[in-house]
């Protein structure tokens, strides 16, 4: 099948039954490359500082979105701010979960990023918008250079 037509009226548009296959293979590039590698291998998380107007971006970036400036790696703590959260009570299936799961937006502390992950070691009731988190690793043998060797985060 092949999507070459061009509709100008919203009144020609057609519906296409069936899946559309789609396939691709994500590459997280030189920063992100390090940053893993070093949460793999040294447990340390990495962001990058504009040498030109100092702005730390979270997750690393190579160049500096506002002045095209290159970055250069800087280590951070690793904990943030929760700045939102959702309690997760039902799976993908729509089937109630054992325990539910609470995600963060968390704002790295030291960077102008943030993180979006589980909170874990705390009840739902006891979050609260502003608390500080730190992260829990898997153990060093564990890790594979993912962002799931980040467990979870949990009250500081």
């Amino acid at each position: 099948m092949v999507f070459n037509e061009k509709i100008v009226d919203a009144g020609e548009l057609k519906h296409i039954e069936g899946k559309i296959e789609l396939y691709w293979i994500y590459t997280s590039g030189e920063a992100g490359d390090r940053f893993f590698k070093a949460l793999k291998d040294e447990g340390k998380f990495l962001a990058a500082k504009c040498t030109c107007c100092g702005k730390t971006y979270f997750p690393p970036r190579i160049y500096c979105e506002y002045d095209f400036s290159e970055t250069e790696f800087v280590e951070i703590s690793g904990e943030g701010c929760v700045r939102a959260f959702a309690v997760a009570t039902l799976d993908n299936n729509e089937e109630s979960l054992k325990n539910p799961e609470i995600y963060a937006i968390i704002d790295m502390d030291g960077t102008d990023g943030c993180i979006i992950h589980l909170l874990g070691e705390m009840d739902a009731e006891d979050i609260r918008v502003g608390m500080k988190v730190k992260p829990v690793l898997k153990s060093k043998e564990e890790r594979e250079g993912r962002i799931t060797d980040i467990l979870y985060f949990k009250p500081v």
